[in-house]
């Protein structure tokens, strides 16, 4: 459910059916947005943010009927998410600046496990035919992020 955010909920919210193996009679719902990202792994705790969770049980309560919105198992998910104004995902070739750069692709940050047949159909294509049919346009990041360090005026 990809909603328009209000305040700090971002009020995008996934779900996965259940399945025998891991927590029968459970489904997963969780938020898809974070109120305060980590600087950095080693700040990362088991213990999701409270407030996430508080957002994903009223949403839980308000369009799932039937599922108890109180979270009965809770866990947490260490992504790497892009500082570059609306770049969820990052597909693309390395900058040129890379050795060998248009041999090498890179697929960065967001939160894709949903998509990976489709991520590795894309990366496959674009390392073995330097092009997928996919419109990737909108996750590219053109370069234009990356400068050469210039070397001579290092200190």
């Amino acid at each position: 459910m990809f909603q328009n955010p209000v305040g700090d909920n971002g009020n995008q919210f996934y779900g996965f059916p259940e399945v025998d193996w891991n927590y029968p009679g459970y489904i997963r719902v969780a938020s898809d947005f974070v109120i305060q990202p980590l600087a950095s792994p080693e700040q990362r705790t088991l213990i999701p943010n409270p407030r996430e969770l508080g957002y994903t049980a009223t949403w839980v309560r308000d369009h799932m009927t039937g599922l108890d919105p109180i979270p009965h198992y809770t866990s947490t998910c260490l992504v790497a998410l892009s500082k570059i104004a609306n770049k969820e995902l990052i597909i693309d070739f390395a900058p040129v600046h890379v050795p060998h750069h248009e041999d090498v692709v890179v697929y960065a940050t967001g939160w894709a496990g949903k998509f990976i047949p489709l991520m590795g159909r894309i990366l496959s294509d674009l390392a073995l035919d330097g092009r997928t049919p996919f419109d990737i346009s909108h996750f590219r990041l053109g370069h234009r992020f990356f400068h050469r360090i210039d070397k001579g005026n290092r200190e």
